[in-house]
C-alpha cells in the first residue's frame, strides 16, 4: 500500500508542476490526462499482480487511493468540455456559463447525498459494501457501470468517490475564475481605432495567434491567449468566436496542422529569393 501511496503522491507533484508550467489550459489538460491515465495503469498492474493483504487494505485502496488519479482524469476531461463550450463574447456570458456549471457540479453531491456525507464524515462502517469488490451486493446506478465492466479494478462506489473529488476541484477552480471576473476594473485600456481588416480565414488568424503565443516573444511569454486574441480582434476588426474550439480543430488536422504558417514561410522565402535574382 505504501508503494501505491507513493505513486499517487508522485502524480500530485506532477500536477502541481503542470499547473505552474503549462502555457495554456489545453496543454494543462493534455498533460493532466496523460499522467492520470499512466498512474491508473501503474496501479492496475500492481493490484493485478500482488492483490491485497486484507479486506481492509482493499477498501482503503478503492476509497482513498484509486479515486485520486481517476478523479484527476475525470476533472481534466470535464474541464476540456467546459473550455470548449465556453463563450468568448462578454464577461456577462462567461460568468453565466461558470455559474451554470458550478450548479451542475454541485447537484452531483445532492444526487449522492448519503454517500457524499459518508465520505465527508470519514465513516468506515459501510466500507465493505462500498469499496470491496466481491461483496455479493449488487448496486443499480449509472456510475456503477465501471464496476460491471471491470470488476477486477473497480467497486460499486470508487467511481462515485472519484467523481466527487473531480467536482470539488472543478468547483474550486471555477469559483476562483468568478472572483477574478468580479474584480473591479480600476483602469480602462484605451480602445484601438483601426481601419485594417483581417481578410483571411478565422482559423488562419487563430493559428498565427497561438504561434506567436508559443514563441514567448510578447511580454516574455506572460501574455495569455485571451489577451492576444482580444488585441487582434480589435486591431483587425474581426470576431474570432470560440477560438479555443477552433484551436482544437487545428490540432486535430490529419495533414499539415500549420498550413497557414507554412504558407507564410513559403511566400516569404519566395519573396526573398525573387529579390536576390
Amino acid at each position: 500500500m505504501k508503494y501505491c501511496n507513493r505513486i499517487v503522491a508522485n502524480l500530485e507533484r506532477k500536477i502541481q508542476k503542470i499547473n505552474s508550467d503549462s502555457k495554456n489550459v489545453f496543454e494543462e489538460i493534455e498533460l493532466g490526462i496523460f499522467h492520470s491515465k499512466k498512474t491508473l495503469k501503474t496501479l492496475r498492474a500492481k493490484i493485478t499482480t500482488e492483490g491485497f493483504l486484507s479486506p481492509e487494505d482493499e477498501c482503503l485502496f478503492f476509497k482513498t487511493i484509486k479515486p485520486k488519479p481517476l478523479g484527476y482524469l475525470i476533472y481534466y476531461l470535464m474541464l476540456a468540455n467546459f473550455q470548449t463550450s465556453r463563450p468568448q463574447n462578454s464577461n456577462k456570458m462567461i460568468k453565466k456559463h461558470i455559474e451554470n456549471h458550478i450548479m451542475l457540479y454541485q447537484s452531483y453531491f445532492m444526487e449522492h447525498k448519503a454517500f457524499y456525507q459518508y465520505l465527508e464524515r470519514k465513516r468506515t462502517d459501510r466500507d465493505i459494501e462500498y469499496f470491496f469488490r466481491h461483496n455479493g451486493i449488487i448496486k443499480f446506478h449509472p456510475d456503477a457501470l465501471s464496476y460491471c465492466i471491470d470488476e477486477g479494478f473497480s467497486t460499486s462506489h470508487d467511481f462515485i468517490a472519484a467523481k466527487i473529488f473531480a467536482h470539488k476541484l472543478l468547483i474550486e477552480r471555477l469559483n476562483n475564475e468568478l472572483k477574478n471576473l468580479n474584480k473591479p476594473i480600476t483602469t480602462e485600456a484605451p480602445s484601438i481605432a483601426s481601419d485594417m481588416n483581417w481578410t483571411g480565414t478565422k482559423s488562419d488568424l487563430i493559428e498565427l495567434i497561438y504561434a506567436l503565443h508559443e514563441t514567448g516573444s510578447i511580454n516574455n511569454g506572460s501574455t495569455d491567449i485571451k489577451d492576444l486574441a482580444d488585441l487582434f480582434q480589435q486591431v483587425l476588426n474581426i470576431d474570432l468566436g470560440e477560438y479555443y474550439r477552433t484551436y482544437i480543430e487545428i490540432r486535430s488536422r490529419k495533414i499539415n496542422q500549420t498550413k497557414f504558417l507554412d504558407r507564410m514561410k513559403k511566400n516569404l522565402e519566395k519573396k526573398m529569393a525573387d529579390a536576390d535574382q
